[in-house]
């Protein structure tokens, strides 16, 4: 597995009608000695990956990274973004779509024990509103590892009622 110290972006790619074929690919992305913004290599990987997705084709370098983000997210992949530097440490974003195929868990899996002591704070259940993406945080139990958060998450998700 490639270091993702290295790039501002991972996403574990997952079922959707534009790439079911891909499910469970690990994609690292935007490497931080080509991009200095999320903003940048989020749009050129959503741009390229998916280019009849128009919403894509319409944004550009001033919309919140947030935003292809939770479009990623609608297209069913999981979004990590990479936030480490030498004021904060080991540190990430980790985006959940709503639905998770057995392979991405998988892969998530992987991935989270080989950043097993980076600080993640796990976001789900995005919405957007007027251009403004909402979200829930999972709580995140201080001194737990990153694939520990990780088991606890789906352990809260799975207590949830369907509707």
């Amino acid at each position: 597995m490639e270091k993702v110290d290295d790039y501002k972006v991972v996403v574990i790619t997952g079922k959707n009608d534009k790439s079911d074929d891909f499910d469970g690919e690990v994609r690292f992305i935007g490497p931080i000695s080509e991009y200095d913004f999320h903003i940048d290599c989020l749009l050129d990987y959503a741009k390229r990956s998916y280019p009849d997705v128009k919403v894509f084709q319409r944004m550009n370098d001033r919309f919140d990274p947030n935003v292809p983000i939770f479009f990623l997210t609608w297209l069913n992949s999981i979004v990590y973004i990479n936030i480490s530097g030498n004021r904060v440490g080991r540190y990430g974003m980790l985006y959940m779509p709503d639905e998770i195929s057995e392979k991405q868990k998988e892969k998530l899996f992987e991935f989270a024990k080989s950043i097993s002591k980076a600080h993640v704070d796990i976001v789900y259940d995005m919405d957007i509103d007027d251009g403004i993406v909402e979200w829930e945080e999972f709580d995140r139990e201080k001194n737990k590892k990153f694939y520990e958060l990780l088991t606890d998450f789906f352990a809260q998700e799975e207590k949830k009622p369907k509707i």
